[in-house]
C-alpha cells in the first residue's frame, strides 16, 4: 500500500473514532435516562449504576400520572407549541418580506428597534405583561401564552435576510403579470424559504416546548399546565420524584424528534429543489 493511501485509511479511521465517541456521548445520557425511567425511586442512587432497563415503566408512569395528570399537560404543550410556531411563521415570514423588498418611511430605525428587543430579559415584560391579559381577561388560556411572543424578532431577521435573495425582477415581472402584493408573498417568496421556514419552525417549536416561567405566570389552573410546569410539581422541598421525573422527560422528547424527523425532509426538499433563484 502506498505512503499516501496509508495516511488517507489512517484519516478516516480517526475521523469515523472521533464520530464514534461524539455520539456515544450524545447517546450515553438518553440512555440511561431510559433505563432510570424503568426502575424504582429507591434503586436509582444505587452502586453501581443499573445500566439494564428494569421492568417498572408502566407503574411510574402511573404515579406520574396521578401525581400531575401528565398525559393533559402533553396535550397543552402540544397546542400552545403548535399553535406558537403556525403564527410566529406567518408573522415572521409577512414581516422579514416587507422588510426585505419594500421601502417605506421609518424602514431601518424600526427594524433595528424590533432587533434590540432581542436584548430584553423576559423578566422585566412578565409583569407588564401580566397585568394586561389580567385586565383583558386573559389569564389561564392559552392565548395569553401564545400571542406576546408571536412576532419573534429572530424569526423577523432570519426571514428579512433569507428573503433579500430574492430577485427584485422576479417579482417585478409577476407583478407585470397581474399578480397581487400577496400573490408575491403567499406565491413566489414562501415556496422559495422552505428550508428558512423549516429551520425557523424547530427552533420556535423547541423555544416554546420548553418555556416555563412566562407559562407558569399566566396558567393558573393544573388542567392547564404544560410539562414544564408539571415537572417542576415532581421537585419538592421534602422529595423529588426521580423516577417519574424521568418518565416524564423521556415522553417529552418524543415530539421534539417527530418535528425535528418531520422538517428535516422539507428542509431537504427544499435545497433538493433549487428553489432559492439567483
Amino acid at each position: 500500500m502506498r505512503q499516501a493511501d496509508k495516511r488517507e485509511a489512517l484519516w478516516k479511521f480517526g475521523s469515523y473514532l472521533f464520530l464514534l465517541v461524539i455520539t456515544a456521548l450524545v447517546l450515553i445520557p438518553i440512555y440511561w435516562m431510559v433505563v432510570a425511567a424503568t426502575i424504582p425511586q429507591q434503586e436509582f442512587f444505587s452502586w453501581p449504576p443499573r445500566l439494564i432497563p428494569g421492568t417498572h415503566y408502566l407503574e411510574n408512569f402511573q404515579a406520574l400520572q396521578e401525581n400531575v395528570s401528565f398525559a393533559r399537560s402533553i396535550l397543552n404543550s402540544l397546542i400552545v407549541s403548535v399553535g406558537y410556531t403556525a403564527l410566529s411563521l406567518v408573522l415572521c415570514s409577512m414581516a422579514g418580506f416587507a422588510f426585505a423588498k419594500y421601502e417605506f418611511r421609518f424602514k431601518e430605525p424600526l427594524f433595528y428597534f424590533i432587533l434590540a428587543t432581542l436584548v430584553l430579559p423576559i423578566q422585566l415584560l412578565i409583569i407588564p405583561l401580566f397585568l394586561l391579559m389580567t385586565q383583558i381577561g386573559w389569564t389561564n388560556s392559552f392565548i395569553a401564552v401564545i400571542l406576546p411572543w408571536a412576532a419573534n424578532p429572530l424569526g423577523i431577521f432570519l426571514m428579512r435576510q433569507n428573503m433579500k435573495a430574492i430577485p427584485d425582477a422576479l417579482l417585478e415581472s409577476a407583478r407585470m403579470d397581474g399578480a397581487t402584493e400577496f400573490q408575491l408573498y403567499y406565491k413566489i417568496a414562501l415556496p422559495t424559504m422552505l428550508p428558512s421556514l423549516a429551520a425557523l419552525a424547530i427552533i420556535l417549536f423547541i423555544n416554546q416546548w420548553q418555556a416555563f416561567l412566562y407559562p407558569l405566570v399566566i396558567l393558573q389552573e393544573e388542567e392547564m399546565f404544560t410539562i414544564p410546569i408539571a415537572l417542576a410539581q415532581l421537585v419538592g422541598q421534602q422529595r423529588v420524584y426521580f423516577d417519574q421525573v424521568m418518565v416524564a422527560t423521556s415522553l417529552s422528547i418524543i415530539p421534539l424528534f417527530l418535528v425535528f424527523i418531520f422538517l428535516q425532509q422539507y428542509f431537504i426538499k427544499g435545497i433538493l429543489s433549487g428553489s432559492v433563484k439567483q
